[in-house]
């Protein structure tokens, strides 16, 4: 009985780490394209990744991609999303700084 219950542990712990890998992949993506001015691409991988994770600097990410893809009502919409779940966000503190551009 013991071994059966180490084995769903175990079970739902992989489920649940390979569920945050794909989301990572995603991520990951998302600032590569954007990174390189692909704003298309980064948009599709950015969707993809907060649909799973709603992660406010990558919401502000996808907003300023929106944007330079001349979507403003929809850069408008994740800009906003993105305050509602951290009223300090900023390009400053979103991965816009941090990861998406080389220095």
């Amino acid at each position: 009985m013991k071994a059966l219950y180490v084995f769903f542990a175990l079970l739902t712990a992989l489920a649940v780490c390979s569920q945050t890998y794909a989301d990572s992949k995603d991520l990951q993506k998302g600032l590569k394209y954007y990174g390189k001015k692909d704003y298309k691409n980064a948009e599709k991988y950015l969707k993809s990744y907060i649909s799973q994770t709603p992660d406010p600097a990558a919401y502000y990410l996808l907003g300023y991609a929106d944007y330079k893809l001349k979507k403003f009502d929809e850069a408008n919409r994740y800009f906003a999303e993105a305050y509602l779940i951290d009223p300090d966000i900023s390009a400053r503190t979103s991965y816009i700084t941090k990861k998406g551009r080389k220095k």
